[in-house]
């Protein structure tokens, strides 16, 4: 159990720093396109589109980064199938799926963010599918407690 516990700090840190670099992009990214924009001729509108989805998805990250870290707190101190993690895990996946219907319409004017779309696209198919495991699973877990 100690692997995992060593596992799930690790991967919480590393929740955390995202949080920071998202949160260090909010001040930031306007500089850093300006710096792009050097090296790679950005039509106004690819810049303003680029500005729009990054900051709409913002929120939308850093409520799927707190719940991660709730989630991670909770399998920490082995409260693993609970209802509440069900709950955590079912906000993520809306997450990835507003994170992907935000950076659509932007992807229309600046077509590198369809892998954007792609990606998060996918993992609010495979955070579904994960959210159905763990829901089945806290509810055997609650009947087999109900079993002498």
């Amino acid at each position: 159990m100690k692997k995992t516990i060593d596992s799930v700090s690790v991967t919480l840190w590393a929740n955390r720093l995202v949080a920071a670099v998202v949160f260090i992009l909010l001040f930031t990214l306007p500089a850093l396109l300006d710096w792009y924009c050097r090296f790679r001729l950005l039509l106004p509108v690819e810049r303003i589109a680029l500005l729009i989805a990054f900051y709409c998805c913002a929120a939308v990250i850093f409520i799927a980064l707190w719940n991660m870290d709730a989630l991670l707190r909770n399998i920490r101190k082995e409260q693993v199938f609970t209802n509440q993690n069900v709950r955590h895990i079912r906000v993520i996946r809306w997450c990835c799926g507003g994170t992907a219907a935000i950076c659509l319409p932007a992807a229309l004017c600046y077509y590198p963010l369809v892998f954007v779309v792609l990606v998060m696209g996918f993992l609010f198919l495979a955070v579904s599918v994960v959210c159905r495991v763990m829901h089945a699973a806290v509810a055997i877990r609650e009947e087999n407690d109900l079993t002498i």
